[in-house]
């Protein structure tokens, strides 16, 4: 009988090393804003940065903190807190000068920086350890988290991609 990845982990010994290989995984690139621990697909992310400077832009929304130049390319800078609607003590301190990180997602050609605090690690979670989100999470909005994984000393906060990126751009096509 044939054992495959699909239905067992396949285990390789390398001298004192056993690696296991997880046949259904799921890559997420991870970094925080506060106390809570956000993912992304890791399809979804283009390329992480450091602190890029963001010009403001007049009469931007909310939660546009301007526009960041990625080597030529003008890409919205999303304050990923204000977006998804994260309340927070230290978000309220709107004129305090932080330095944010980058983490440039969506497609190629009309991509978008979402500003975070601290970029994390990316990590391969087993895709049966993935759950629909909670009804709800404590200052989220809900539209914006697709699914969540129970870590052993937090929670995997995986936001959903599609809905940061789809009303970004009918916010842009309504002005």
């Amino acid at each position: 009988m044939k054992r495959t990845n699909e239905t067992l982990p396949a285990v390789e010994k390398k001298g004192n090393v056993v690696e296991m290989a997880m046949a259904d995984t799921s890559q997420f690139v991870t970094f925080y804003y506060d106390k809570h621990f956000f993912g992304l697909p890791i399809d979804d992310v283009i390329e992480i940065n450091r602190t890029l400077d963001v010009t403001p832009v007049p009469m931007a929304p909310e939660y546009v903190s301007g526009v960041v130049n990625l080597r030529g390319q003008i890409l919205t800078a999303i304050d990923l807190a204000t977006r998804i609607g994260l309340s927070c003590k230290n978000i309220e301190k709107k004129n305090e000068k932080k330095e944010y990180n980058n983490v440039i997602m969506g497609n190629r050609e009309e991509p978008i920086s979402l500003l975070v605090e601290r970029i994390g690690d990316v990590m391969s979670i087993p895709t049966e350890k993935i759950e629909p989100p909670p009804d709800m999470i404590e200052g989220i909005d809900l539209k914006y988290v697709g699914q969540v994984c129970k870590l052993d000393s937090k929670l995997l906060i995986i936001l959903n991609s599609k809905t940061i990126e789809n009303t970004e751009k009918k916010k842009k096509n309504a002005g």
